[in-house]
């Protein structure tokens, strides 16, 4: 599931101010996607796991990308969300604000990265967590009601990968592992096992 099932085209009106590209779980059918679009209206592209920069190349230099690393079944419940330009990007384009504004958020510029930074330090966190099970160090609610007691967080990390999906998680730990190279980005056996399941860690 790529949150885009049963798209085979792309269609959109030749009028449209902006475009929004929400896939992110398979790299290979993002670009090819972004690549078909040939259009210089700017796009707003999921960074969860592909950098603005490496979007625009997709689908582009014309094409003025926005990458915002978007969280499914969570952005809703955002106040603030992350955007940033490709690197050779200068200016925002002045249709963000006008698309901030309609769905009631504000706008945080960052620097060009996969995953952000919210997006990348709570799948790193969801990770330990799910190492912590692996290992029998706790269960998941134990776990889960200590960092909401320790750190005062609205979920606990494993009913937020609940929430969100471990698929998701996991699409965003190795596309960082991916591009950086790095043993923290490992994915735990068992947070992978419950993304190819479908399995939740609370039930």
């Amino acid at each position: 599931m790529d949150y885009l099932d049963g798209v085979d085209e792309l269609e959109f009106n030749e009028n449209a101010d902006l475009v929004l590209d929400l896939s992110f779980l398979h790299a290979s059918e993002k670009v090819d996607r972004l690549s078909k679009l040939n259009t210089s209206v700017p796009i707003i592209s999921n960074t969860l796991t592909m950098s603005a920069t490496t979007a625009q190349q997709a689908a582009g230099n014309s094409a003025g990308i926005i990458g915002m690393p978007i969280l499914p079944n969570y952005f809703v419940r955002q106040k603030t969300v992350e955007y940033s330009l490709p690197l050779n990007v200068a200016e925002v384009p002045p249709v963000l604000a006008d698309f901030l504004a309609i769905i009631g958020k504000t706008g945080e510029p960052i620097k060009d990265s996969i995953a952000g930074v919210f997006p990348r330090t709570l799948a790193m966190i969801v990770n330990e967590a799910a190492f912590a099970v692996q290992e029998s160090v706790a269960t998941p609610e134990d776990i889960d009601t200590a960092m909401k007691l320790g750190t005062n967080y609205p979920l606990g990390p494993l009913a937020w990968c609940d929430e969100i999906g471990a698929e998701v998680i996991v699409a965003i730990l190795d596309a960082l592992a991916k591009e950086y190279g790095s043993e923290r980005y490992r994915v735990a056996t068992l947070l992978r096992r419950y993304a190819e399941s479908g399995m939740k860690f609370i039930p």
